[in-house]
């Protein structure tokens, strides 16, 4: 069986996935913008192959060279930016993966908006409008209220995500998206941005596997106004009734998507008591997320992902609160010089595993990673 990845990463889930594949025998092949630059990152035996993300190209190199009676084929993506993109070559050659019209739709957080709205699941008030269409961009500004995200409609990793709070900074923010369009159109795709309600209160992922949940992390963020990513930990600090509110928002979401089929990712906002969904990826998670799932929760999103290429059962364990504490921390450019890694290196005993390594993802600015978990489920320390 070969595993051909269309849109993948330079660290964390995407060497995971590919690493597990090599495991199990499979040939793996990666299908990448030519930016991506990842030479270097996989193993030697893993072809990669340069392609617009473009569904007619890509499917049909893929006829070209590897779809025969002989060889056994699954494809899939670690990257949103390509997730439609995977989904519709995979339709186009009828391989089994996740509905290409429901994924093709749940990339556009304008139509999320809409599957949200439609079916009364909460999410922060918003409009839309082209950057293209200066009149409609006027019209915006004048009804919106502050402070305010603006956020292109599709995209990856919270790039061009800002929170602005006067009409001047949304007015410097949609300038710097009209010149990201057109000198990085892989980061800004589409010309619809989104004026979208800013909600105060903590922020939290949950995750999804075959429309049922697997895990949640509280995640931390960098204060000011662009959403960097600080970590996630299974340390969920909120209430039962709050995390099953949590939990059957997320999966009301998941199933008005029409996302049943393999992992999803959901970011997430407790304002008042209650959650709105802020986003859905119709893919599986990075950032160490798959591994504070498997760490704090006993499931496996990678392996089992795998698994459900190769056609293999897959049982999610009724999971509710964690067993275990998993977390990463995330050192990012802003912090002081000191704080930074140039190689890799783990500290271990019987109870606790801690790993640390250099991490330079320029569009999440970050610099190095600390990922922290105990070794002992249920680990609770003496009291004296």
């Amino acid at each position: 069986m070969r595993l051909v990845i269309i849109g993948t990463r330079k660290t964390g889930t995407s060497l995971a996935l590919v690493s597990t594949a090599l495991k199990r025998g499979m040939a793996v092949t990666i299908v990448s913008n030519p930016e991506d630059r990842l030479e270097g990152i996989f193993p030697p035996e893993v072809e990669i192959k340069y392609l617009p993300a473009d569904v007619s190209i890509i499917s049909g190199w893929i006829k070209k060279e590897y779809f025969r009676p002989e060889q056994e084929l699954r494809i899939t993506t670690i990257n949103d930016v390509y997730a439609c993109v995977a989904a519709q070559v995979n339709s186009a050659l009828g391989l089994p993966g996740p509905d290409a019209f429901a994924v093709t739709r749940a990339v556009s957080k304008l139509q999320q908006k809409k599957i949200f709205t439609d079916n009364n699941i909460p999410t922060p008030g918003y409009s839309e409008f082209r950057l293209s269409d200066h009149k409609a961009r006027e019209n915006a500004l004048l009804k919106m209220q502050l402070p305010a995200v603006v956020k292109p409609s599709e995209g990856t990793a919270s790039n061009g995500v800002k929170l602005c709070s006067q009409h001047s900074e949304v007015i410097s923010h949609l300038d710097y998206l009209v010149n990201q369009k057109e000198q990085r159109p892989d980061l800004v795709p589409s010309d619809t941005v989104l004026l979208e309600e800013y909600l105060s209160g903590r922020e939290y992922c949950v995750e999804y596997f075959d429309g049922h949940y697997v895990g949640a992390m509280r995640k931390s963020k960098r204060y000011g106004t662009e959403f960097l990513e600080r970590g996630y930990t299974s340390e969920l600090d909120i209430d039962e009734q709050t995390l099953r509110n949590l939990i059957g928002t997320g999966a009301r979401a998941v199933e008005a998507a029409g996302l049943g089929w393999g992992p999803v990712h959901i970011d997430c906002i407790v304002h008042n008591g209650l959650t709105s969904i802020i986003e859905l990826n119709p893919r599986i998670a990075g950032s160490f997320i798959c591994d504070i799932v498997r760490d704090a929760y006993g499931f496996d999103m990678v392996e089992n992902l795998v698994n459900k290429l190769q056609g293999k059962d897959v049982t999610v364990p009724a999971s509710f609160l964690p067993d275990a504490y998993a977390c990463v921390n995330f050192f990012l450019e802003s912090d002081p010089l000191p704080w930074s890694f140039t190689e890799q290196g783990e500290i271990k005993n019987h109870l606790m595993h801690i790993s640390y390594g250099p991490q330079h993802l320029s569009n999440r600015r970050r610099r190095a990673f600390v990922y922290v978990r105990n070794l002992m489920q249920n680990f609770k320390p003496e009291i004296n």
